[in-house]
Order: C-alpha cells, then sequence, then structure tokens
C-alpha cells in the first residue's frame, strides 16, 4: 500500500477530527498539536489517513477519527485501551486478535463497537488498533474468548506508510 495523494484539509475537516479526538479525551486531541503540518492522504487502494507533521497518525474508522498505531505511539490512552500480558506481545504484534486471557487491564467505559489502543503490559506501547467485540462489563466478567479484532499492527502496511 502507498500514499497516493495528498492536500491540505479543509477547515471543517480539521474541527470535525479534532471533535473526535476530544470527545474520546484531551489527552488523544494531543495529536493534533497547534503548528503542525494536516495533510489528509488516500492510498492506492482509497483509504484515507491523517499526516501530521508527516507521519501517518490518525485514521477514519466507524466510528470517527482514531489514532493508527504511530499516532498512539505520541499519546498516553487513558481511554479506550486493553493491555494485554507478556505472552500475548508476539502475537498482536503479528496481527492476531486479541483473546481474553491475555488482557491484564482496560477501560471499563468501553462499549462493543469502539475503536481502542491495544498496549503492551511493561511499558504500555501501543501494539495494534482494533475493534472491541465486548463492552466493559463483559471484559469484567468473561475470562475466555475473542474480545478485540485488530484492525492494524506494529509492522503492517498502515506502519509503513509515511
Amino acid at each position: 500500500m502507498k500514499l497516493k495523494e495528498r492536500h491540505q484539509p479543509r477547515k471543517d475537516t480539521l474541527l470535525e477530527i479534532l471533535r473526535d479526538l476530544e470527545a474520546i479525551s484531551p489527552e488523544f486531541a494531543k495529536l493534533l498539536p497547534e503548528g503542525a503540518k494536516v495533510e489528509v492522504a488516500t492510498t492506492d487502494k482509497g483509504d484515507p489517513y491523517i499526516l501530521v507533521d508527516g507521519e501517518v497518525a490518525i485514521f477514519k474508522g466507524d466510528g470517527g477519527y482514531f489514532p493508527t498505531v504511530r499516532g498512539a505511539l505520541k499519546i498516553q490512552a487513558d481511554r479506550r485501551f486493553v493491555t494485554v500480558d507478556k505472552g500475548a506481545i508476539p502475537y498482536v504484534a503479528s496481527g492476531a486478535d486479541v483473546m481474553r486471557p491475555g488482557v491484564v487491564a482496560f477501560d471499563p467505559a468501553l462499549k462493543k463497537g469502539d475503536l481502542v489502543i491495544v498496549n503492551e503490559e511493561s511499558h504500555k506501547k501501543p501494539l495494534a488498533i482494533g475493534t472491541a467485540l465486548w463492552d466493559g462489563e463483559e471484559f469484567r466478567t468473561k475470562d475466555r474468548g475473542k474480545c478485540v479484532k485488530v484492525l492494524q499492527h506494529v509492522g503492517d502496511e498502515v506502519w509503513g506508510l509515511a
């Protein structure tokens, strides 16, 4: 996958991106610092991404704008996160979906269908971006099953875009 077209976003698009990120948390809004060079880029597959100072930092998912893995590395996810143990790291980093036994922490406010950042346990570094298959209550009560469908992960096609 390669970036095909880049252009400056319209002000209303920029405000929409900022609103979506602020709605999650003020921490997520830090992805669009004042004075940053922001571009909208499309890939040869037609996927739109938001570049911030040349890095693919944000994408538009079904629930609005959300950080890519590279974008998530620039913030401390205080909302919309799932943290996995050391045993799950090689699997998630390779694109495997997240299974409940490997989850050691999660945002209790999660709703089914939310985009989430999947972090590793030791340093809280992002490994992947996925869609929550359960809400926070299910994470709390269930101890088995697939709980996050991984959409992007470290080293994938999106990781390599710039």
